[in-house]
């Protein structure tokens, strides 16, 4: 029984483990293909229920919201380089919540260049075998 218990807990431990890899390699790649303005992420990554709340909006936003406004940020400005830096990745079955922190040097239209700092909070849910975003919150730390 308890070589049982611990093949079954070193099984659950290298699946969790998987996971965890799985959800930030996502995170990696929505990055990624927001860096390069292809929105298509949205429909491959976001779930249809998403509540999204960045920094300094008034409420939280939806998917429809997101897509709208994804065509006029890629018009306004550019990421030039990016790092992201996880704190924490904490899954409970089909439930993963994803905490980092970001550098990014963003230049906007006017040409004007600026490295701003940040952190999300984000929260995925695993339907399907497929792991998509459907909550976030955070965005730009506040101007010194």
């Amino acid at each position: 029984m308890i070589a049982m218990t611990l093949a079954l807990a070193g099984f659950t431990g290298s699946a969790l483990a998987d996971d965890q890899q799985d959800v930030w390699k996502l995170e990696q790649q929505q990055w990624k293909l927001a860096a390069a303005k292809d929105t298509s992420w949205i429909d491959s990554m976001v779930h249809p229920n998403l509540r999204m709340w960045e920094a300094g909006a008034p409420m939280p936003r939806n998917k429809a919201s997101l897509q709208h406004w994804a065509r006029y940020d890629n018009g306004n400005g550019t990421t030039l380089e990016y790092e992201l830096l996880p704190i924490s990745t904490t899954i409970t079955g089909n439930v993963a919540v994803v905490q980092y922190y970001y550098m990014m040097a963003r230049e906007n239209f006017k040409k004007e260049r600026e490295t701003v700092t940040g952190h999300y909070t984000d929260v995925l849910m695993k339907e399907g075998g497929k792991w998509q975003f459907i909550a976030w919150a955070g965005g730009d730390d506040p101007k010194k």
